[in-house]
């Protein structure tokens, strides 16, 4: 008689969202001689950390193409829009019509220099990528025990629960190590005002800072004066 497989639970394709917490218990219902610990650490550690993993990581993934967006569209649009500084549309300059685009511009300037600066300090391209590699390691890690493996082939028991507990943990240490550095550069970034610098920079490129005020208080006196 040909052997069966039943499926523990349904494959993440035919469910709207991957519940590992379900796998974990499915795991566990069958093998039930597995020890407390083992259960205790599977659903309130492994599959907790999946999860938040999981979900942090699409949160910032969303951020970061949500300012990515933004950026793209504003930075396509300041070159047309000061393309029409100076432009006639009848017999006379209208300034009051040069004064609205260049306030525009600058808002969109302004607008790109934070967003830039927003994504360099929370770093939230970068942040997502870690989150996400997290979660695929610890799944791929699991993968590896349930089909005794990679480090898990030939082991057994306690010996394969201890493996799987202490490669899990290594696993989220190097993620809170690499998180840990990610706030220390960000502390140094906001010391070196590098979201002022920047700003700055950006708005200098564009040709847009002379519509912001010095320290003084007084805004730039054009070439003409």
């Amino acid at each position: 008689m040909a052997n069966t497989v039943k499926p523990t639970s349904e494959t993440p394709a035919a469910k709207k969202g991957y519940d590992p917490i379900q796998m974990l218990r499915d795991f566990l219902t069958d093998n039930p001689e597995a020890p407390a610990y083992l259960s205790n650490y599977l659903i309130n550690r492994l599959g907790d950390q999946i999860m938040w993993y999981d979900k942090k990581s699409g949160y910032f993934k969303r951020v970061w193409e949500k300012y990515r967006t933004i950026i793209i569209v504003l930075s396509a649009a300041i070159p047309f829009m000061v393309g029409l500084i100076g432009m006639n549309f009848g017999e006379t300059p209208n300034p009051t019509f040069d004064l609205v685009i260049k306030l525009i511009v600058g808002a969109a300037g302004v607008t790109i220099a934070i967003l830039e600066s927003l994504n360099s300090l929370y770093r939230s391209q970068e942040i997502y990528i870690d989150y996400r590699v997290t979660a695929e390691q610890l799944k791929q890690e699991f993968s590896f025990f349930l089909g005794k493996s990679g480090n898990y082939e030939g082991l057994g028991g306690e010996k394969a629960y201890s493996k799987l507990i202490a490669s899990t943990e290594s696993i989220m240490g190097s993620e809170n190590n690499r998180w840990a550095e990610i706030a220390r550069q960000n502390e140094k970034a906001v010391q070196a005002d590098e979201i002022q610098n920047a700003m700055q920079e950006f708005m200098k490129k564009y040709g847009i800072d002379s519509l912001i005020p010095p320290k003084g208080g007084k805004p730039k006196p054009d070439d003409g004066e």
